[in-house]
């Protein structure tokens, strides 16, 4: 409950500040002519800020990192002091002092409390995201309809809070692909996470752009309706047995078709079907995108997880911008052409998604392209459970009556004979040491429900009919 409080701290500044406060008011007299410019130049900030942190941020010392929430949170209250409204007026640097620095500070938080949940249970992660989105929310509509004078004071106080609630990561896993630096963020899913964000955004732009009848009522729900799909997700992975992490990404672009679908059926004058269906949409990507995210983190290892989690914010948050910004290109050919563009779009927009799913699709042998470990045994077989560098372990390391890591290199090439997958592999060989199955989703990093699954795929491949059997014939494989 502290992590999403925490979180949904930032998250519920974001949105006060960027697209519900004073400081991107039309009637502001800020430096920018239209709200959206400003809040494009705000997100590119964050852009800049995220790419310096997934670049160097691993290189600053742990002491810097403790202090580094409070940092963030006095840039982030620059733009809800007193004399903000003054600064603002002034073309150059009111627009740095209001503007930028606080995109610094909350791209700092936000990728401090990804780094820390990095390392949190699996199973809880996406949970922790669609409460987070909760408490966004229900903040969003107690300040707009209940108490609207409590907003300057929530936004101040909003910074320090998630400061106060931070605490260094406490829980470390080995690092699973090779030594900090090596990878950063994996090409498959940045493409994928970049192509559904973006054509989300453009989206939503053309949804909530011009005024109709029942634009102002879209805009109401327009973020209870993401919450409800990120909420979904969470108690999806915690409840329903046999869900995969890596397919629920089908179900939000299923969607986004369903929304463009009906974009292209209803048209702009009645957005409230399309937007509820592409929000829902954004909200169960949006939380398995933050739980990829924060699984490629901890995989990465303590010392290469903050630059993971800042490179993926910078794959979602520019990928938003951008869709936005086309928005503003294509606003005068909608407005022109009416109708046929609105097909057009609808059409390409259900186009691209099918590529990008088909070209950008997993094996079953992979999760987002980092089930493969780099280090190697002693037979120079890749060891699909030690930590390069480490010193081989003894049988009672990890587990009592489990095989020899000799006996274990032979149990590895056997069971790939039986046509296992990697992960299954990995499954395996964990089973024969003796751990149980929360020790094993812990270790790699995974549900229970893909434990499961796993555990059944076991079973079916190797003939055993439950637990006991399958580790009594896996130790008996080892001479």
């Amino acid at each position: 409950m502290v992590d999403a409080l925490g979180l949904g701290s930032i998250l519920l500044w974001q949105w006060l500040t960027v697209l519900r406060g004073s400081l991107f008011s039309p009637s502001s007299g800020t430096f920018f002519a239209e709200p959206r410019m400003a809040y494009a130049f705000f997100s590119l900030v964050l852009c800049g800020t995220f790419l310096a942190l997934s670049r160097w941020g691993n290189r600053l010392s742990p002491r810097w990192w403790r202090v580094a929430p409070w940092v963030a949170a006095g840039l982030m209250s620059l733009a809800w002091l007193p004399q903000g409204a003054g600064l603002r007026r002034i073309p150059e640097a009111g627009v740095f002092l209001a503007l930028g620095l606080p995109a610094v500070g909350s791209a700092i938080q936000l990728t401090l409390w990804e780094w820390r949940l990095a390392f949190a249970p699996f199973s809880g992660q996406a949970s922790v995201f669609g409460v987070a989105c909760a408490v966004r929310t229900g903040g969003v509509l107690l300040v707009s309809l209940l108490f609207p004078p409590l907003l300057p004071f929530l936004a101040r106080a909003l910074p320090f809070l998630g400061a106060l609630l931070w605490a260094p990561p406490h829980r470390d896993l080995p690092a699973a692909f090779g030594p900090p630096g090596k990878r950063v963020f994996p090409l498959r899913p940045a493409l994928r996470a970049a192509s559904f964000f973006l054509l989300s955004a453009l989206f939503l732009s053309l949804l909530l752009g011009r005024e109709t009848p029942g634009t102002g009522l879209a805009k109401v729900f327009c973020d209870p309706l993401y919450t409800l799909g990120a909420l979904g997700v969470g108690a999806a992975l915690r409840f329903v047995p046999g869900l995969e992490l890596r397919r629920i990404h089908l179900g939000a672009e299923a969607f986004l078709v369903l929304g463009f679908l009906a974009f292209a059926a209803l048209g702009e004058k009645h957005p409230l079907v399309p937007l509820a269906l592409l929000q829902t949409g954004a909200g169960i990507f949006g939380a398995y995108v933050f739980t990829l995210i924060l699984y490629l983190g901890g995989r990465a290892g303590h010392a290469g997880a903050l630059s993971v989690v800042a490179a993926g914010q910078l794959v979602v948050t520019g990928s938003v911008t951008a869709g936005l910004l086309l928005t503003d290109a294509v606003g005068s050919l909608a407005q022109r052409e009416g109708v046929p563009f609105v097909l057009a779009v609808s059409l390409l927009g259900v186009g691209l998604l099918f590529f990008s799913n088909l070209l950008l699709r997993d094996d079953r042998d992979t999760f987002a392209g980092c089930d493969l470990y780099d280090g190697e045994g002693e037979t120079g077989l890749p060891d699909p459970l030690r930590e390069e560098g480490t010193p081989p372990r003894t049988p009672t390391e990890e587990g009592r009556g489990g095989p020899s890591a000799w006996e274990e290199d032979r149990l590895h090439l056997q069971l790939l004979q039986e046509a296992l997958s990697r992960q299954e592999v990995r499954v395996a060989l964990l089973v024969a040491r003796g751990h149980s199955n929360e020790d094993i989703a812990r270790q790699l990093n995974i549900t229970g429900n893909t434990l499961r699954t796993h555990m059944k795929n076991i079973h079916r491949k190797l003939g055993s009919a439950n637990r006991q059997e399958l580790q009594s014939r896996l130790l008996h494989r080892t001479p």
